[in-house]
């Protein structure tokens, strides 16, 4: 798991240098070496990229990674061809549970744009440090903190034409010796919806959310060389009415509030990290508010809500990294009918979704090569209550169905290991070369588990189909070999990677053979529903970052993605990968002023699977403008996005859901038209 930024600079040896700048408007990659603990990763900045409603579209400007966008705010993380509980996501060191059983409000969609210094992507084979489930990487959001001997603040705002969607967010810090306050709040609203390169509405896109919290920190430290601290944190979120077109319902609200609690202290030679974090999440959701309900469709309101707590205890001294952390979360959902009081489904009743592990890691220089060897113990505890649908007695199918999973052994007990080995080879000063193996496990999703009944309670899939889960899932167990290397000089820096995952028991969706299962959907309108599986994988492909000093004044940067992935039980490809892309900015810069022009392509995917029905989609190509002006303690940006007003699909954003609207119901969900914004903040 990554460490605080305060607890890491105590044992700083070597200093941040940067590999590729400039990815997406003025994205950055850096290896970072620190103590003895190397983390190699690409990190991007709120302040270098185009306003963004969610944290999440800043991934698209790191190599390797991407977003599914199921609406404005919510995004889901992807990085080389995995995504969902595949990415390990945290926000502030900690891995929170969403309340929503569709994803709804992902776990990047906690982070506070005001708050947010930067998104940081492993761009390497995860270290079991970042978390118990890496499978597909690991992301972290590095937020501010309450700050000693410091007094500052900031107020931002941002205003996007095309959709009218305003950012108004400040925050303020005070400390002195012994104390340290922060505070911040932020506000966010899409007044209308976004519109399309061909001037089609997307309906519903608008959004309404509001973030508030803060943080107070004590100084345990005696002396000035060394950082010992505690601090509690606490954030409340709510939004109101936005939409989740890609969804079969949108937001009706959604209202969290996170308290955190966390030390730093040395104690004889080690340094101890702790921290203890609880969420507590609400949330609803309709498919009548904010979209048009056709009159042959039953009106339907899902209650859910989740409780979760997320521990770590980590020791550091020397070479060594050893810890203990816990994730522990409990979800329910229940489907109604405004219109029919009698009606009453138990979506997941009481489900239990519990993670211990334990870690440790080795780092070392030997000779040229830096090594870091790691290895984790994860226990897995899943569990979940009896269930219940009002229509079980007149439904025989349903019925069936209700009795088998309420008959069931539901309690589920599982045991997996980690093993990662990194190594960097540093040949000359500007040359290394970079290896990476690995054997990682997974458990499954409480959604693939314990969905009883055919519904779209899917973490976000949005490919239209109705599942199933199966209690009986085994552990998807990964082999990752990853290589690369990194050249740099005064003008020119060069990072490409190659990767190869080979997946057993990865678990997706295949077509129902259970008659039970197929009866159900097809009395609620689905003639080919899902059960999630076990089945065989392989994903492979490469990312690559650069750039190009002209001159003092002009820079040229890129990065470059490409990802394959397949069955291998059978002749398909997996779902919702990204098609390969291609972003190229030329920079300018001169004193206060700065300026970009940039050209994102995106390939045709036809690779597509053929077991979820996915369609294909065509490439594209969008130019982007911006320009900058950065005072010393004020900044003013504004910029264009789809210059060229460009009409494109995005392979990612599944389908559209919404009937009555521009798009066709199932039509592949189109991208946002010419998009011109402005952006301001003022620091003191």
């Amino acid at each position: 798991m990554k460490l605080p930024l305060s607890f890491v600079s105590v044992s700083i040896l070597s200093a941040l240098f940067p590999l590729a700048t400039f990815a997406d408007d003025s994205a950055f990659e850096v290896i970072e070496v620190t103590g003895q603990h190397q983390r190699n990763y690409s990190a991007v900045t709120p302040e270098s990229a185009s306003p963004k409603t969610d944290i999440s579209g800043l991934l698209s400007n790191l190599p390797g990674a991407t977003v599914n966008g199921n609406g404005p705010l919510s995004g889901i993380a992807q990085y080389r061809g995995l995504y969902g509980d595949k990415v390990n996501t945290q926000v502030n060191g900690t891995t929170l549970s969403s309340a929503g059983p569709n994803a709804m409000d992902t776990p990047l969609s906690y982070a506070s744009l005001i708050l947010t210094e930067r998104l940081e992507m492993t761009r390497a084979i995860a270290p079991v440090l970042a978390g118990a489930n890496t499978i597909g990487g690991s992301v972290q959001v590095i937020e501010s903190q309450a700050s000693f001997d410091q007094a500052s603040a900031k107020l931002a705002a941002q205003y996007q034409g095309n959709g009218n969607r305003s950012h108004i967010g400040g925050k303020a810090n005070l400390g002195t010796e012994q104390h340290a306050v922060l505070v911040y709040a932020e506000t966010l609203n899409g007044n209308d919806n976004m519109t399309t390169g061909d001037n089609r509405s997307v309906s519903p896109t608008t959004y309404n959310k509001a973030m508030a919290g803060g943080q107070y920190r004590y100084n345990l430290a005696e002396d000035a060389g060394r950082s010992e601290s505690i601090a509690i944190g606490y954030q409340h979120l709510e939004t109101t009415d936005a939409g989740t077109p890609a969804l079969p319902m949108d937001i009706d609200f959604i209202r969290t509030d996170r308290v955190k609690v966390e030390g730093q202290h040395d104690i004889n030679s080690w340094s101890l990290n702790w921290h203890l974090a609880y969420s507590d999440a609400r949330h609803g959701m309709d498919n009548f508010s904010e979209r048009s309900k056709p009159a042959t469709k039953s009106a339907r309101y899902n209650n859910a809500d989740s409780q979760s707590y997320d521990a770590l205890i980590s020791l550091t001294k020397n070479a060594w990294n050893v810890g203990f952390d816990a994730q522990l979360s409990e979800h329910q959902s229940v489907i109604t009918d405004p219109t029919n009081p009698m009606f009453n489904v138990d979506n997941f009743n009481n489900v239990s979704d519990n993670t211990f592990s334990a870690f440790a890691q080795w780092q070392q220089d030997v000779n040229r090569w830096n090594w870091q060897v790691g290895a984790r113990v994860k226990h897995y505890q899943t569990n979940a209550d009896e269930v219940s649908h009002s229509m079980a007695g007149s439904m025989a199918p349903i019925n069936m169905l209700m009795t088998q999973f309420n008959y069931s052994d539901r309690s589920q007990s599982q045991t997996g290991v980690d093993i990662v080995i990194n190594g960097r080879y540093t040949q000359t000063h500007e040359l290394s070369w970079v290896v990476g193996l690995a054997r990682k496990q997974d458990s499954a999703s409480y959604q693939q588990r314990y969905l009883w009944v055919p519904m779209q309670s899917t973490g976000g899939l949005a490919d239209g189909h109705t599942y199933v889960g199966d209690i009986d899932l085994n552990l998807e167990t990964a082999y990752q070999i990853e290589v690369g290397s990194d050249y740099q000089t005064d003008d020119l820096t060069i990072s490409p990677r190659v990767f190869f995952h080979r997946i057993n028991d990865y678990i997706q969706g295949v077509a129902a053979t259970d008659q039970t299962v197929i009866m159900a959907a097809a009395m609620m309108g689905d003639d080919n529903p899902m059960q999630f599986a076990n089945v065989d994988a392989q994903l492979f492909g490469m990312d690559i970052s650069g750039s190009y000093s002209i001159n003092d004044h002009f820079n040229v940067n890129m990065i470059a993605s490409y990802v394959h992935g397949e069955r291998r039980d059978i002749d398909d490809n997996l779902y919702r990968i990204s098609p390969a892309n291609f972003n190229l900015g030329i920079n300018y810069s001169h004193n206060n002023w700065t300026a970009r022009i940039e050209t994102r392509a995106v390939a045709a995917q036809d690779k597509v699977s053929e077991t979820q029905l996915e369609q294909t989609t065509a490439g594209y190509a969008l130019v982007n403008l911006l320009v900058s002006y950065d005072a010393s303690n004020w900044l003013v940006k504004a910029g264009i996005d789809n210059v060229l007003d460009t009409d494109y699909q995005d392979h990612l954003a599944a389908y559209n859901r919404v009937m009555s609207s521009d798009l066709a119901a199932g039509e592949r969900m189109s991208g946002s038209g010419l998009n011109a914004w402005i952006t301001g903040e003022y620091r003191f």
